[in-house]
């Protein structure tokens, strides 16, 4: 497959191309600094753009199979929302995806975004009162991202995270869709590898899995 990463430069961006280059994979990393990704493959090219310069983002979408998105919301504690970049950043990716005939489009999100699958459990209850309480922007962001991908005419998956903090990958990563009990914790790799395994998996389009450590 040919796979556009937006956010490769994280964590989760650095392990899931890992992940795809050792699976055969052409991978065309989108970073919005020089030097922000230092990665060497001869499948991997790494690419520096304005995420919302509509002709960049073209040119990293066009005739790619799959674009995945790593773009995490920001963590300020703030009450007042300012600013939306990573909703301004999806909006682009989705018109030009729409434009281009790309459709399978995977991107990482919490359970602040809602699912009709959620059931009430820790796992899908905590995580938005806490946003709204502690991170209105991200919360704001999760919300508009949720608009967006409904809105939109590509195959989604969103891979929704709590707590991708852990060093451990445990045994392995579990999904819920949120009407079976999920936990917490998941590392940086486990999120990885869920992304990766979700583009191919039909029965994923549509769907919200919380992903955590087995």
């Amino acid at each position: 497959m040919n796979i556009t990463v937006f956010g490769a430069n994280g964590q989760i961006g650095q392990h899931f191309v890992n992940v795809a280059l050792q699976n055969g994979n052409k991978v065309k990393a989108i970073v919005r600094r020089e030097g922000a990704l230092e990665a060497t493959h001869p499948n991997l090219e790494v690419v520096v753009i304005n995420y919302n310069d509509v002709s960049q983002v073209t040119a990293t979408i066009q005739g790619q199979d799959a674009v995945v998105s790593k773009l995490g919301a920001s963590l300020s504690m703030s009450r007042k929302v300012k600013d939306l970049p990573i909703t301004k950043a999806h909006e682009t990716i989705l018109r030009v995806m729409e434009q281009q005939g790309v459709k399978r489009f995977i991107t990482l999100g919490t359970p602040s975004i809602k699912s009709a699958f959620d059931q009430k459990q820790l796992v899908t209850v905590m995580p938005s009162i806490m946003a709204k309480l502690m991170f209105p922007t991200g919360f704001a962001e999760m919300n508009a991202i949720s608009q967006l991908i409904h809105q939109s005419q590509v195959d989604w998956t969103v891979i929704r995270i709590v707590n991708p903090n852990t060093n451990k990958d445990g045994k392995g990563y579990a999904i819920s869709l949120g009407d079976t009990k999920g936990k917490f914790t998941v590392s940086h790799k486990n999120v990885a590898k869920c992304m990766y395994d979700a583009i191919r998996k039909q029965e994923c389009i549509g769907k919200m899995p919380i992903v955590f450590n087995k």
